[in-house]
């Protein structure tokens, strides 16, 4: 059977990272490949998530390029993947593309808890416009994460992939 592969998208402060570090808890040989930390590596230059100019789409372009690879060597090699990434509508024709031609199954999964309780994790950021973001797009399988803790959001992604109702 061939290995898994999970990306954990959503807005800022959604309970990303705390989902995949809970998946990856569960499993033998599991890599937790967050975007943040990768991106964390370009000491200079590094541009916004949210930047729409043309230098910050080939840069997320690397990145997704980057991660995908990674992940194909781990997966190629037996293990399961999560990725977390703020994973847009518009960029996952770039996941997409990389993860084409790969025989892992590959799963979405969209992390969107209410508005209040991002703004709550926010601690004043803007959330508003990145809450909509999210709430727009359709056909994939979004999770309300609400206040569970991180095992019981991981207990609602498996069960997503399990159905098939999160296949990328």
């Amino acid at each position: 059977m061939p290995s898994q592969l999970v990306i954990i998208s959503g807005p800022p402060h959604a309970g990303k990272s705390a989902t995949a570090e809970a998946l990856c808890q569960r499993y033998d040989r599991m890599l937790h490949i967050e975007m943040n930390v990768l991106r964390g590596l370009l000491r200079m230059g590094l541009l916004r998530f949210d930047d729409d100019s043309a230098e910050a789409h080939t840069q997320r372009r690397l990145f997704i390029a980057a991660g995908c690879d990674m992940a194909s060597r781990f997966l190629d090699a037996g293990y399961g993947v999560v990725i977390d990434d703020v994973v847009t509508p518009d960029q996952l024709s770039n996941y997409k593309e990389q993860l084409a031609s790969r025989t892992a199954i590959a799963h979405l999964v969209v992390l969107l808890p209410a508005p209040d309780v991002l703004q709550s994790r926010a601690h004043g950021g803007i959330v508003a416009e990145q809450h909509e973001r999210f709430a727009t797009w359709s056909g994939v399988c979004v999770i309300d994460p609400e206040d569970m803790a991180p095992d019981l959001v991981a207990d609602r992604v498996m069960a997503a992939a399990a159905q098939g109702i999160a296949l990328l």
